[in-house]
């Protein structure tokens, strides 16, 4: 019995068929470019995945990069528009005498109440009331770091109207250092979706872009109903 097995084994092997059958995803990009796809990435997150045929991942590459560009550019304008406010506001409740809106000023501007001066206050003020008295007893030349034409005066700090108009000096000033951190942080974040998006497409060409069989194989010998032979399933 077993050796009429093995005839008719060996008889239908002699008209079986061999059927392979390949995952097509396996080598769908081979004749794509990487670089290309790296490059489509690098400009525009999602499109080196649109380029390799990925579609899954386009739109939260590109609504991601949408999104941190409105970010970017509206906290650009919003910060440039507090720093003007800032410097104006200066110019108009303190006479600030200098039209640059160098921001190493504005900051100096925001932490002394005046240069050569508080109108109204004795000879010693404290520390943070004058800023030519804050170099002299720093040791420092008055002069060394800011021309002598630049001139402000906030008023006496006995005046609550003059508190009042340097802490909104500041209060502008601090929204412009904000905007400029989330500008900051928008442009960083840009630069991340980027590499993630070319990572991912490197990810996706190297799976997708093999010339060779998947390393995987599964052997399925199968009869044919009427019998006339054997059907080998062969998937790689």
């Amino acid at each position: 019995m077993r050796i009429l097995l093995v005839l008719m084994l060996a008889a239908s092997a002699a008209f079986s068929q061999v059927v392979i059958s390949v995952d097509e995803n396996v080598g769908k990009n081979r004749d794509k470019s990487l670089w290309l796809a790296l490059g489509a990435s690098a400009v525009l997150p999602g499109m080196g995945e649109l380029y390799l045929g990925e579609k899954s991942l386009v739109r939260p590459f590109v609504w991601t990069d949408a999104a941190l560009w409105l970010a970017a550019i509206s906290s650009y304008f919003i910060g440039d528009h507090y720093i003007s406010s800032a410097h104006n506001y200066a110019v108009s409740k303190a006479g600030l005498t200098n039209g640059s809106r160098d921001i190493s000023l504005l900051n100096t501007v925001g932490s002394y109440r005046s240069r050569g001066g508080v109108a109204g206050q004795n000879s010693s003020p404290d520390m943070d009331e004058d800023y030519n008295q804050a170099m002299i007893r720093a040791g420092k030349d008055v002069n060394a770091d800011l021309d002598e034409n630049i001139q402000w005066d906030w008023g006496s700090s006995d005046n609550p109207e003059s508190t009042e108009n340097i802490e909104e000096f500041k209060s502008r000033m601090r929204h412009f250092r904000v905007s400029r951190i989330v500008f900051q942080v928008s442009v960083g974040a840009l630069v991340i979706n980027r590499v993630v998006s070319m990572l991912d497409a490197m990810r996706i060409y190297r799976a997708t872009s093999s010339k060779a069989f998947s390393q995987r194989m599964n052997v399925m010998p199968e009869f044919f109903e009427d019998g006339a032979g054997l059907l080998l399933n062969v998937k790689f």
